[in-house]
């Protein structure tokens, strides 16, 4: 007697609206509101609906019945994605679909970890003795959709659908790959079309304390002086994929956006200096291809699943794996309304201290996930770092010591709470309400001791730990304010110009390589780079205010 088969083809992919479970459905094409009408008394309940605009209103008589949705256009923003949140209907917007989709295929919509979603046509297939085996994945054709999607150009904000089917294979054979003069100068394209509008959208660079455009232009040029060289003694104990690797084990070791920095800033530093007429485009194109490399390489690893930054993953970062978040997640216990505004005081009390800690940056406070949580509820793994002495421990928190290394706050919520979630690129949550902490249900607030050792914080415990914390603020905010502007500058400066130290301990060279602050760049201080219009005009026309589709200009 045969037997029947699942034989499954991919047809298509998109990014999904949530995170749903696996839906079965047939395929109906809408093209008008005939179409739309003709359907109500049908059974609409089995059907996947194929349209081509990501608006609501089209598809409103119907919507909260379908089965599920694939648009060909819009984005998560879109009124689509929001709505059929809202009806818990899988949707997948701005998909792209194979034209042999046809009204009638059974399909199933699935969510893939990395912010994708997948459509598969499912066959029954009468087959005779062994059970077909599955279609494998040609690694090859994977690749080369990769890079096929990294020259694709995004939505106004560099949105664009990743639509890689990316396996261990498909990794290993990425990270492999030689980065070829086109490759660098592709990838070069596709990160200053991700950063230009990134850097639009985030806050005013502006600090009471910190004269920012000195520093940040200051030590993005450092970068570009430096990095090269510091790569390449990084590399001859370590490769970036092994430290990528061990840095996605646990939470709690470096900030991701360190990752994302060595990439971004080091061209950010190069553009600054073609702006000053310091640098031609095609100049110095092996030491970039080195950094870019090491960036590519570190990215992939670290990330897992094929996207190089939290925009390419639907505003997500899902790194931590589950053996390591899934007992994190374990820890979080229903949050008590007796407790919130112990919680709120003691997110806004190290939160603060790490701003000033990193010079009125972001890169203490890393938000990763969210995470599948269970009963229909996610959770983001908060990480508050270097709140102890380490070997990233900067001159100006000398002797500061918290009660922990460093802090993960595991907060658990029903995503159902907020009409649009996002963890940007430099992994800080957004959402909308903007009340982030007011939607929390359950939560786990953990300490890592110097030693490594994990201690579950009860919130009874909270307010001492709030104390703690203020007090060192205190300390430091004293050490900050009798700095005279060079000194801030300058320690302004030294704090991202480390921005490879983690790496390089992780690796065990970190007293292999000379920190200090290279020639080159104090040859421009205080000429132009001591002036806050002039750096400000530098930085702002090299990355933002330029004629170029993105803020980096081409190696070829």
């Amino acid at each position: 007697m045969s037997t029947v088969h699942d034989v499954d083809t991919s047809v298509g992919s998109g990014i999904p609206s949530y995170r749903f479970e696996p839906i079965t459905g047939t395929i109906r094409t809408f093209d008008s509101p005939q179409d739309v009408i003709a359907s109500i008394d049908e059974d609409v309940e089995s059907m996947v609906a194929l349209v081509n605009s990501g608006g609501t209103t089209f598809l409103s008589p119907i919507l909260g019945r379908l089965a599920g949705i694939i648009a060909c256009d819009g984005t998560l923003r879109s009124h689509l994605a929001i709505v059929s949140r809202e009806f818990e209907v899988p949707c997948l917007v701005g998909a792209t679909v194979n034209s042999a989709l046809t009204d009638g295929d059974t399909v199933r919509l699935d969510y893939v970890d990395g912010g994708r979603g997948t459509v598969t046509v499912v066959t029954d297939t009468p087959a005779a003795g062994e059970t077909a085996p599955p279609s494998a994945i040609d690694v090859d054709v994977e690749v080369e959709k990769w890079w096929s999607y990294i020259r694709r150009v995004g939505d106004d904000i560099a949105v664009k659908e990743f639509d890689v089917t990316v396996t261990d294979d498909v990794l290993s054979a990425l990270i492999a790959q030689p980065l070829t003069d086109s490759r660098l100068d592709d990838l070069v394209q596709h990160m200053g079309r991700t950063f230009k509008p990134e850097m639009t959208r985030r806050s005013g660079f502006t600090s009471e304390l910190f004269p920012m455009m000195p520093y940040m232009s200051l030590s993005t040029i450092e970068d570009f002086h430096t990095y090269a060289q510091r790569v390449r003694i990084i590399e001859s104990a370590m490769p970036a994929e092994e430290i990528g690797a061990r840095l996605r084990e646990r939470a709690g070791i470096a900030s991701p956006l360190w990752n994302w920095m060595s990439g971004y800033h080091y061209l950010t530093g190069r553009q600054c200096l073609i702006q000053m007429g310091l640098l031609k485009p095609t100049d110095r194109t092996d030491e970039i291809r080195t950094v870019i490399d090491f960036w590519r390489r570190l990215a992939l690893a670290q990330r897992g699943d094929g996207t190089l930054d939290n925009k390419d993953a639907g505003f997500t970062h899902r790194y931590l794996p589950s053996e390591e978040v899934n007992p994190l997640i374990e820890l979080a216990t229903p949050l008590r309304a007796s407790d919130t505004k112990a919680l709120k005081r003691l997110n806004a009390t190290v939160t603060g201290y790490l701003f000033l800690h990193f010079t009125d940056s972001r890169v203490g406070i890393y938000d990763s996930g969210p995470y599948p949580a269970g009963a229909g509820q996610v959770a983001i793994v908060r990480d508050l770092l270097c709140l102890q002495p380490s070997d990233f421990a900067y001159p100006w928190a000398e002797g500061l010591h918290g009660p922990y290394a460093s802090l993960s706050l595991v907060l658990k919520f029903d995503p159902k709470s907020f009409e649009s979630f996002e963890i940007n690129d430099w992994g800080t949550t957004f959402t909308e309400p903007d009340q982030f902490l007011s939607e929390v249900t359950a939560v786990a607030v953990v300490g890592t001791t110097s030693s490594g050792d994990r201690v579950q914080i009860e919130p009874d415990d909270w307010p001492a730990l709030s104390a703690d914390v203020s007090r060192i603020h205190g300390e430091l905010y004293q050490r900050f304010a009798d700095m005279n502007r060079e000194e801030r500058i300058f320690a302004a400066t030294t704090m991202y110009s480390w921005g490879l130290k983690p790496f390089a301990a992780v690796a065990g060279v970190v007293d292999d390589i000379d920190w200090s602050i290279s020639s080159d760049t104090l040859a421009l201080y205080p000429d132009p780079l001591g002036d806050d219009g002039s750096a400000g005009t530098i930085f702002g026309t090299a990355v933002v205010a330029n004629d170029l589709p993105g803020s980096f200009s081409p190696v070829l």
